[in-house]
């Protein structure tokens, strides 16, 4: 794997274990943004769940930088890229009004994550050899 997508795949993985543990261990700054007053226990979980998809994520993604055939690589990398895309796009254009969340939380929160998607196909592109 090319220096550039090893770089960004390792941050993304990075990245996802940072969101793992904060919405693992952490979760309350992360759900004081939406609308909902004090965080019960189903929504604790909720962050929980997300945190345990976020490693699993991670997870997945770090096996493609021990793969040979960069075909494969690539099509897990652009997977990533595609779950991330899907996620800005759906934040922007229905679930972040409907959360409530604030106007500048929503346009960062979807940035990232049209960001993240972003360099992903750029990692997946710079990844041609076989």
């Amino acid at each position: 794997m090319p220096r550039v997508s090893k770089f960004i795949v390792v941050v993304y993985v990075l990245f996802n274990l940072l969101i793992a543990y904060t919405a693992i261990v952490a979760p309350a700054p992360l759900d004081a943004t939406y609308r909902g007053g004090a965080m019960t226990p189903t929504r604790e979980f909720m962050w929980f769940s997300i945190g345990s998809f976020h490693l699993f994520v991670a997870a997945v993604t770090s096996i493609a930088l021990r793969m040979r055939r960069a075909r494969e690589r690539r099509a897990i990398v652009l997977a990533n890229a595609g779950f991330y895309a899907w996620d800005a796009a759906t934040q922007w254009l229905y679930w972040g009004h409907h959360v409530g969340l604030a106007p500048a939380d929503l346009h960062v929160n979807a940035g990232v994550s049209a960001a993240c998607a972003a360099l992903l196909v750029l990692a997946a592109w710079r990844d041609s050899g076989e």
